[in-house]
C-alpha cells in the first residue's frame, strides 16, 4: 500500500540552476511509492540511527512546523532553499545527490522524511533504429539512485506531533571541516547515541561497577536484563537492569547507584527506547570469542540451558566448553 501522501524531489546535478524545484509535489506513483517508504522505514529501524531533535523555538524547529500549517510545497521549497543557502555558506559539495522530502502517516501521527540520495555513474545500454538497422551502444548516466535498503543515503524522519526525530547522518567536507551533514551542518541536533552506542555505554558501566564479575557471566546477564526489560517495558530500563544483574550480591545498592553515576557522566537517559529490531535480535544471542581462536555464537535459550551448555573452570586453570545433546555438525 502507498502510504506516501506528498513527495518531492530537488535534483543538485551541478548545474547552474541546481537545485531543480519541482513545479509541483504529489502523492508518487506506487512504485515510487513504495520505495519512499522503504528509505523512511530504514532510516527509523537502522542500527545506525539515532533518536535526537532540534532545539525548541529554534529557526530549525520553525522550519519544521512549516509543514503543519502550510502547504506541502511551500513547506518543502523553503526547506530546501534555507539548506541551500547554508551549504553554499559552507561550501558544501551541492552536486551528485537528489533530496526528497515526503510524508506519510504512521501511528495515527504525521510524519516528515528529508533523505539525501547521492547517485552514481553507471553505465546503461541504448537501442536505436537507423538506416543501417538497429544500432547498440553503451552511455555513461549519472543518477543511478541507492537502493532502497543501502548504506549510501543519509536523513531523518521526524514526527510532526511530538517533533521526535531518528536520524541516519553522514560526513561531509566543509570550510571549517568535516561535519555530520544533517545534525551539525544543517540543524543543530542534540548530540545523542544510537540504540547499539547506548547498549555499549550501559553493558561498559555495569561491567565497572561489578569488577569481581567473571566477563563470561556478566555479559549473558546484562543482556538476558535488557531482554526482559525490552520485553516487559518496550523500553531498557537501566535500573530495572542493573537490579537484575545485582540482584544477588550483597553491594547491589551500591553498584545501581555507581551505574546511574556513570550514564549520568556520560550524559545518558535512565530510559532507552528501542526502535531496531536487530538490537532486540542481537541480545537474543551469545558470543563467545577464546584466546585460541575460537568463536561460537549460540541462541540465549541454549546458552542459559545447563544440560545442553556449559562453561567448566578445569584445576589447571583453563576453561572447557561443554555443547550437549547436538544431533548433527556442519562445516561452513
Amino acid at each position: 500500500m502507498n502510504i506516501i501522501a506528498r513527495a518531492a524531489v530537488y535534483i543538485y546535478d551541478g548545474s547552474p540552476i541546481a537545485p531543480i524545484f519541482p513545479v509541483k509535489a504529489a502523492k508518487p506513483a506506487d512504485e515510487a511509492g513504495e520505495y519512499l517508504s522503504a528509505i523512511a522505514e530504514k532510516l527509523l529501524g537502522s542500527d545506525t540511527s539515532r533518536t535526537t531533535y532540534v532545539a525548541p523555538e529554534s529557526a530549525q524547529e520553525e522550519m519544521l512546523r512549516r509543514f503543519t500549517v502550510m502547504s506541502f510545497q511551500e513547506a518543502a521549497d523553503a526547506l530546501v532553499r534555507a539548506m541551500d543557502e547554508t551549504m553554499q555558506a559552507l561550501e558544501i559539495a551541492r552536486e551528485g545527490f537528489d533530496l526528497v522530502i515526503f510524508t506519510f502517516d504512521r501511528d495515527n501521527d504525521p510524519h516528515l522524511c528529508v533523505a539525501q540520495l547521492p547517485y552514481r555513474r553507471a553505465a546503461v545500454h541504448q537501442v536505436e533504429t537507423g538506416e543501417a538497422g538497429l544500432t547498440t551502444q553503451l552511455l555513461m548516466h549519472g543518477a543511478v539512485l541507492p537502493l532502497a535498503g543501502s548504506k549510501a543515503y543519509a536523513g531523518f524522519v521526524v514526527n510532526l506531533s511530538t517533533g521526535d526525530i531518528r536520524l541516519r547522518d553522514t560526513a561531509v567536507l566543509t570550510n571549517v571541516g568535516n561535519r555530520q551533514l544533517f545534525s551539525e551542518a544543517l540543524f543543530a541536533m542534540a548530540p545523542t547515541r544510537t540504540t547499539k552506542e547506548a547498549v555499549k555505554v550501559v553493558t561498559e558501566a555495569i561491567a565497572q561497577a561489578a569488577p569481581e564479575m567473571p566477563e563470561q557471566t556478566l555479559r549473558p546477564a546484562v543482556k538476558r536484563a535488557m531482554e526482559a526489560s525490552i520485553e516487559e517495558k518496550g523500553v531498557i530500563d537501566v535500573q530495572t537492569v542493573a537490579e537484575e544483574v545485582f540482584r544477588s550480591d550483597p553491594e547491589r545498592e551500591a553498584m545501581i547507584e555507581q551505574v546511574a553515576r556513570q550514564l549520568q557522566e556520560e550524559n545518558m537517559e535512565p530510559v532507552i527506547p528501542v526502535e531496531n529490531k536487530r538490537v532486540v535480535a542481537q541480545l537474543q544471542k551469545v558470543k563467545i570469542r577464546t584466546d585460541n581462536g575460537i568463536s561460537i555464537s549460540l541462541p540465549r535459550n541454549l546458552a542459559d540451558d545447563e544440560s545442553s551448555f556449559a562453561v567448566i573452570n578445569n584445576a589447571d586453570g583453563s576453561i572447557s566448553i561443554v555443547i550437549n545433546h547436538v544431533q548433527e555438525l556442519r562445516t561452513e
